[in-house]
């Protein structure tokens, strides 16, 4: 299982926006590795307010690549693609869950097929975009001395 990487300032630790979107990228490279026997090429994601968005690319397996090449074989590819996401959603909505300390309420996902890439959104329970911008205000709170002023 994958843990948070936090950035020491002072003594305190904290959790950054770039270590939630790195964690997750990895857990989703595992994930898929897991689930198709390779990763994606290319992972990224993006925390936006209360959404996690995951930009995977280079996501054919070999057999897909060679399908991807008439258009039944897209059919075929983005009709199991579609069909193994519903099974597997709650698991993935479990880890994206685990990696950002929210609970998911939702996801959505989509391949395209002519640019072997998948998208996927996780609605969080939580504005994290918003809860780590509270906790580096917070952090800067602690830091700043708060005295007389001159």
């Amino acid at each position: 299982m994958l843990v948070f990487c936090v950035v020491r300032q002072g003594s305190l630790a904290k959790v950054t926006r770039g270590t939630i979107e790195a964690q997750v990228a990895n857990a989703v490279v595992q994930f898929q590795r897991e689930q198709h026997g390779r990763g994606p090429a290319d992972v990224r994601v993006y925390l936006i307010g209360d959404l996690v968005l995951v930009r995977s690319s280079g996501i054919f397996t070999a057999t897909e690549a060679h399908l991807s090449a008439s258009d039944e074989g897209r059919r075929l590819i983005k009709s199991a693609r579609q069909e193994l996401r519903a099974i597997i959603r709650t698991d993935l909505e479990a880890l994206v869950g685990r990696m950002t300390g929210c609970s998911v309420v939702r996801s959505y996902g989509d391949v395209d097929v002519g640019v072997a890439e998948q998208m996927e959104v996780f609605v969080l329970d939580t504005d994290l975009e918003k809860r780590l911008l509270r906790q580096d205000l917070d952090a800067l709170n602690v830091l700043t001395p708060k005295g007389p002023r001159s």
